[in-house]
């Protein structure tokens, strides 16, 4: 499945009328689904709207402390719009950091699959930092989540962003990704920055094979910031992936 990760939009989605107006707009572009991702409370109008408006969606983004205090919310939330993964990322810098997320994410997850969901780790770039022991966070990361229970949800910007391979790494994780991030980055005099798919610089078409090989079963775009109006920049996106990635996700 094709979709977008409502954080492109979030400016637009502050109330119920306003987020009935973005997710229609976004499913009469030909989006199949949308992730979730912004506050419980926000979280929860927009499962209520996905599900009168016939749009799904796959899953729920947020962060440890989020599932841990409001979990049980989160799974509520998440069967009001049909959604089967609750997600989180992390702004971990050091070893320490990792091993707690590990632990935390670990237990959670657990809790998560008695509740009939699967769970993700989605990635940035700083989980790229190398640790004391020579390693990087990810490298901590992948070691210590259980395999059985934690599945990844790689970024495409951030992980070339982390200067890693992006194919090599999802194929080096093969089995426990259903969620890919597509994000494009474009060089500009300031430094890499955002960018519609299509319009920078990575190798998306390589990267398609190699989630197609790994088993990925959902696509979900996702631009953090846009020069100009971010439903436009969604569009953009769509219609660039349906035309030159693939005809049907």
């Amino acid at each position: 499945m094709l979709g977008l990760q409502l954080y492109t939009v979030r400016h637009k989605m502050t109330d119920r009328e306003s987020i009935r107006d973005t997710l229609m707009k976004i499913k009469e572009m030909g989006y199949e689904c949308v992730q979730l991702a912004s506050s419980v409370e926000n979280m929860e109008i927009t499962a209520k709207v996905c599900k009168e408006i016939g749009l799904s969606a796959v899953g729920l983004l947020g962060n440890i402390d989020m599932c841990e205090t409001d979990g049980d919310k989160l799974f509520e939330i998440a069967r009001i719009c049909g959604a089967t993964d609750i997600g989180i990322s992390s702004g971990m810098k050091t070893e320490e950091e990792a091993y707690d997320v590990i632990r935390r994410a670990n237990a959670f997850a657990k809790k998560a699959r008695a509740n009939g969901f699967s769970f993700s780790y989605h990635n940035h770039s700083n989980e790229f930092i190398r640790g004391e022991s020579g390693r990087t966070l990810m490298q901590l990361l992948i070691e210590g989540f259980d395999p059985n229970l934690v599945d990844f949800m790689p970024d495409t910007y951030w992980l070339q962003h982390g200067g890693a391979d992006v194919r090599a790494f999802l194929e080096s994780i093969e089995g426990r990704v259903k969620i890919l991030h597509l994000k494009d980055m474009k060089r500009t005099v300031d430094g890499p920055t955002y960018a519609e798919i299509g319009v920078g610089n990575i190798n998306f078409k390589g990267i398609i094979e190699s989630a197609e090989k790994i088993g990925v079963a959902h696509y979900i775009v996702e631009q953090d910031k846009c020069d100009g109006d971010s439903l436009t920049s969604a569009e953009m996106s769509y219609n660039y992936i349906t035309k030159n990635l693939f005809a049907e996700v």
